[in-house]
């Protein structure tokens, strides 16, 4: 099916940290997930060479009279103390029930057809945000995305998660953005800069292994060359091993080698590959522990990995943050599927440790809706995750095959994915 023709779809994968967002018909289930030819270019072109007309920030909630809180669920007032740019941004807090909800009618519909939503937005705790756009029947494409606690107000890239009925894309009349707190009702969202990005013109796929485990030599090289595809691992390069004599569950240094000559691409985890969450832990090793991985990369040859860094865990707070944006070109975190072009290149979304079957629904998703679905696995060391990943695998190269998928690289997504204004 096209996916340009906008049916409704049952396919259901959950968002970690998602929580379902009450009965009420505007937003009544849990979070989902989630045509080869020209895509745009890197600034947003189109196959003719002309940028799509919403891309760009189409709010910038400097007018709060233009938002509401639908129907009293939740409230929002302006903050003058932070925002992405301009005076303010908008604060959401949510009612009795732990939900907020706000939305914005327009005057004229737009037509988001290619086109993805995002804003700028932090929180006081992590939490999952999701955006809706409604045609005049109330049918809707919704996106999401997790947000951290204790961040500045940064841009976050949304991905395709839900369909509700038929939603005409071309005729968009309402914005709607919605937080569940559950019973943390003391909890806060701040929001800035409702912006579009460009969507892809077809699905693209990226695989990637994070931790820098020895079994994605040992299991995952195997299966990804057994369906001719090449994968990128994110390693914490003080934990490579000189060779297997050395104890431990990481990768060698030859086998490092043996993936880079494979094809894949190797990137960074940071030096320790441990969470960069809690960053008092490093005292005065935190900067060390995020920029020594590009000098050891480029001293084993690997300089075009070292452009590119993982979050461990996909969770970070705002000084591991920067130093990221200051010293590589693209870093993933997040949680979700079809993403569009990259309007935050230090947060680009991914999808993590599919179970088998749910592979299987990402990759159809993606082949549908578009965008960029980036697919991390962590340890391959149990059935379940061996199957999955034969799963991803077999699926991509069917749909790959057909013309319905592209498999691309840290560095075609870099290169030819990320939208600046």
């Amino acid at each position: 099916m096209d996916r340009r023709s906008y049916l409704a779809t049952g396919l259901v994968v959950a968002l970690a940290g998602c929580t379902e967002l009450g009965s009420s018909d505007e937003a009544d289930a849990e979070d989902d997930p989630s045509e080869t030819d020209d895509d745009h270019g890197s600034n947003g072109d189109d196959t003719d060479g002309e940028t799509p007309e919403l891309a760009g920030t189409f709010d910038d909630f400097e007018d709060l009279s233009q938002w509401e809180a639908f129907q009293g669920i939740g409230s929002i007032e302006a903050d003058t103390d932070r925002s992405y740019a301009g005076s303010q941004s908008a604060r959401l807090e949510p009612d009795d029930e732990g939900q907020v909800r706000v939305r914005r009618s327009l005057d004229d519909p737009i037509d988001v057809s290619d086109v993805v939503p995002g804003i700028a937005m932090t929180a006081s705790d992590r939490g999952a945000v999701r955006i809706q756009l409604q045609d005049e029947d109330g049918d809707y494409i919704e996106y999401s995305q997790q947000v951290l606690g204790d961040m500045p107000l940064v841009r976050k890239n949304f991905g395709v998660t839900r369909i509700r009925g038929e939603p005409d894309l071309s005729e968009v009349i309402v914005l709607q953005v919605i937080c569940w707190f559950g019973d943390d009702r003391d909890e806060a969202l701040w929001v800035d800069d409702f912006h579009f990005v460009p969507d892809t013109d077809s699905g693209k796929v990226m695989l990637q292994f994070h931790g820098g485990y020895e079994t994605h030599y040992t299991e995952a090289l195997p299966i990804l060359e057994e369906y001719d595809l090449t994968g990128t691992t994110f390693v914490p390069t003080d934990r490579i091993r000189a060779d297997v004599a050395v104890e431990g569950d990481r990768l060698t240094r030859d086998q490092v080698g043996e993936l880079a000559d494979a094809g894949w691409t190797i990137g960074s985890q940071s030096a320790r590959g441990a969470q960069l969450a809690d960053t008092d832990a490093y005292g005065d090793d935190l900067e060390s522990n995020i920029t020594d991985p590009i000098d050891w990369l480029e001293d084993e040859g690997y300089d075009d990995g070292a452009r590119f860094f993982a979050f461990p865990g996909s969770v970070y707070t705002e000084r591991p943050y920067e130093l990221v944006q200051e010293h590589y070109d693209l870093a993933f975190a997040g949680n979700a599927p079809a993403q569009g072009y990259a309007g935050n290149p230090h947060l680009c979304s991914l999808a993590t440790s599919p179970d088998p079957g749910e592979a299987t629904e990402l990759l159809e998703w993606t082949a549908e809706w578009g965008g960029i679905t980036s697919i991390a696995f962590y340890q391959v060391d149990d059935e379940s995750v061996l199957t999955a990943l034969e799963e991803t695998a077999s699926t991509l190269r069917d749909l790959e095959a057909d013309g319905e998928l592209e498999v691309i690289t840290p560095a075609e997504m870099a290169d030819n994915y990320v939208y600046t204004e």
